[in-house]
């Protein structure tokens, strides 16, 4: 066996190691697997206010990115709204719900912002499953606002396809970039 190929052996049994050891417990000489803590969720009230698990309350606003952002209401059964709007809009899958925000954002940072370039939206349904895919909903579009000047509001609405079993005690994930460091949670109830 090559050197290259035993350290790399050693590495990979080293990771397996070290992350069993958070995930395993023995109970009277017996080991057993227990659920990582980074994977569950739990409402924890010591929890960092605009964490996933002490979401801001709905209606409140939060700053991400240079703009000051606030989800005034949401629509978690939209369909009619949106085949209102669009008749062209296919019906959402039996076990689907369109889901609708109203939001409104004033930028707060220098020079200027676009929200559509500077926010980023997703539902985080209860059981952890994220959804980003849009539901078509084009009427009054949060996306179609342009540049915007320190100081000044905008208002629009997204809409989302999200899983209807997830949908009661989902949250609303807002950030600035793809690293997540900036992400605030937001309560759809």
């Amino acid at each position: 066996m090559t050197s290259n190929n035993l350290v790399l052996k050693l590495v990979l049994t080293s990771l397996v190691l070290l992350g069993c050891t958070a995930c395993r417990s023995e109970i009277g000489g017996t080991t057993t697997i227990e659920p990582s803590t980074m994977g569950s969720y739990s409402k924890d009230p010591d929890s960092e206010l605009g964490s996933r698990n002490n979401p801001i309350a709905l209606g409140k606003p939060v700053e991400v990115n240079g703009w000051k952002v606030q989800v005034e209401s949401v629509n978690k059964d939209a369909e009619k709204v949106v085949l209102a709007s669009d008749p062209y809009t296919s019906k959402p899958s039996a076990n689907e719900r369109y889901v609708l925000l109203n939001l409104k954002a004033t930028y707060v940072g220098e020079e200027s912002g676009e929200p559509s370039f500077d926010l980023r939206f997703k539902i985080v349904g209860s059981k952890g499953n994220t959804f980003a895919q849009s539901c078509g909903y084009s009427s009054d579009s949060f996306d179609n606002n342009g540049e915007t000047f320190t100081g000044a509001s905008v208002k629009g609405t997204l809409c989302f396809t999200v899983d209807a079993n997830q949908i009661s005690g989902a949250t609303i994930s807002v950030q600035g970039d793809y690293s997540g460091d900036d992400r605030k949670f937001i309560s759809v109830d």
